[in-house]
């Protein structure tokens, strides 16, 4: 059985199903729609931003080329100002000289590798360990004396044993530890040498103090 709607029914129908398709639609896709084009304009903001960065950035890299060529430039200079690694038994001649200048003795010096970690190829770092007797002005004048190496050389450690009192003047004993960079031309074009290799011989500690003299 069939059932006849009215002009008006039917009117009230075909307007539901209208309404329910603008929904639909709405929702569907042009909600959707919307999403994607401000998605895209996010993403061209982002593009145009990046363009900015990259145009400046290449608008600078010519300074920063030169800039880059004029640090390795430096860094060639310094490195070929470091004491040479096969030389470094004149720089420990050169510190036991100070020690002698300043009037103290020499009791004692070690020689080790120092780590290589971070240093530029070619640089090899050695540490000294020394112990020196002397009274307050020569131990004074011997670290005035191993300042002046500060263009090639670090100090990581300095003790100071005072003995009993009995002067005014009393003999210090003091432990100084400090690394001095070495250049070996040899490994500036390999890799970076092992923090473990082995340091050059040393002089022997002098039994007499040493003729006066300093380091440059």
């Amino acid at each position: 059985m069939s059932v006849k709607l009215s002009p008006r029914d039917t009117l009230l129908v075909v307007a539901l199903l209208c309404i329910l398709a603008v929904v639909g639609w709405w929702f569907l896709f042009y909600q959707a729609r919307e999403q994607e084009i401000a998605d895209t304009q996010t993403q061209l903001d982002d593009s145009v931003t990046r363009l900015a960065t990259y145009r400046a950035a290449a608008a600078a890299l010519p300074a920063l080329r030169t800039e880059v060529a004029g640090l390795q430039t430096q860094r060639e200079v310094f490195l070929q100002a470091l004491p040479q690694t096969q030389n470094i038994g004149t720089v420990l001649a050169a510190v036991q000289q100070n020690v002698g200048a300043a009037g103290g003795t020499l009791t004692n010096l070690t020689v080790a590798p120092g780590a290589t970690t971070g240093l530029p190829a070619g640089v090899r770092p050695i540490s000294l360990n020394m112990a020196v007797t002397a009274r307050f002005q020569p131990t004074f004048q011997l670290l005035r004396a191993v300042e002046t190496m500060n263009r090639f050389s670090t100090v990581s450690a300095l003790n100071l044993t005072l003995p009993a009192p009995d002067s005014r003047d009393p003999a210090l004993s003091s432990t100084l530890t400090m690394t001095i960079y070495t250049f070996d031309p040899t490994q500036a074009g390999g890799a970076t040498t092992d923090a473990t290799g082995a340091a050059p011989n040393a002089p022997a500690a002098p039994t007499t103090n040493a003729p006066a003299g300093g380091t440059r």
